[in-house]
């Protein structure tokens, strides 16, 4: 029997939000600092922090605002975390290679974390979670979330 954990779905879409715009301007400016920020954001939030950006803006800033509420659904927080962090990777390979003058490179990067992040916010659908899910039934250590199993009456 496994134990169903509940997450907040607008905290996890705020940080959607927050990632394709940050990315888009970084991209508008070619700004290496801000695609850093965001790979910085993104592996704390990946790594479950108490402190992440994401997490601290949503909590302090758009919960109080009221225009957005808490969307509280069954669902793992292991998954989500690990598409922070392949988010985080490709962003931070992305800003290495603005800095080694590689700029195709770095920003077909951010263009894939711009698109899978839109994936998610738009049709909510995290390849991430999906790839985690699948390495779960391979049986691949560490990845022992097993999804949810909604229950039909």
């Amino acid at each position: 029997m496994t134990t169903s954990t509940k997450l907040d779905q607008n905290g996890l879409r705020t940080g959607q939000a927050i990632t394709i715009t940050a990315l888009l301007l970084a991209f508008l400016f070619e700004s290496w600092l801000l695609v850093a920020l965001v790979a910085i954001s993104q592996l704390l939030g990946g790594l479950g922090v108490s402190f992440a950006p994401y997490r601290l803006i949503y909590k302090h800033i758009v919960l109080p605002t009221g225009l957005v509420k808490p969307k509280i659904e069954p669902d793992r927080p292991e998954p989500h975390r690990f598409a922070m962090l392949i988010g985080a990777v490709f962003n931070f390979s992305a800003t290495l290679a603005l800095f080694a003058g590689v700029p195709l490179l770095a920003w077909v990067l951010v263009w894939i974390v711009i698109a899978l992040a839109n994936l998610n916010f738009w049709l909510n659908f995290c390849l991430g979670c999906w790839m985690y899910y699948q390495f779960n039934r391979l049986g691949i250590p560490g990845f022992d979330a097993a999804p949810i199993q909604e229950r039909v009456s």
